[in-house]
């Protein structure tokens, strides 16, 4: 099974930034980030604009590989592998996406900043 958040990858992020608040940062602004940027591929899929659709998968993939999301790595490859994304069937790829996002966003609360998290999200951390 693809791991939800490989902390492996994350850690090469803040090598390569020589940073961990840089790569902290990055991290918490894209689970920030990650309800939106599925509403974008919705919206796209959904009005048949395979263009923004491809640029919307692309750019989620590209983010999703630098933090180590590795479900939403391989969902939005595969979505993108297919040779016409407007034939995707909507609603299951963006159910997929939404939950590998809730998955995502647990799975690395530990490594995110307190103040990004949500009040569920924060007291999950505490239990940990």
């Amino acid at each position: 099974m693809i791991r939800a958040f490989d902390p492996a990858v994350f850690e090469e992020l803040i090598d390569q930034l020589d940073s961990r608040a840089t790569a902290t940062d990055f991290l918490d602004s894209f689970a920030a980030m990650l309800t939106d940027r599925i509403r974008v591929i919705e919206d796209a899929l959904r009005a048949h604009h395979h263009e923004d659709a491809v640029r919307a998968l692309h750019s989620l993939r590209a983010s999703a590989v630098m933090v180590g999301a590795r479900q939403l790595e391989a969902s939005t490859t595969r979505a993108l592998e297919l040779s016409n994304p407007e034939s995707t069937a909507v609603g299951p790829l963006v159910r997929k996406l939404q939950g590998q996002a809730d998955l995502f966003r647990t799975a690395s609360i530990p490594f995110r900043t307190p103040a990004d998290l949500s009040l569920h999200e924060f007291e999950a951390r505490q239990r940990a």
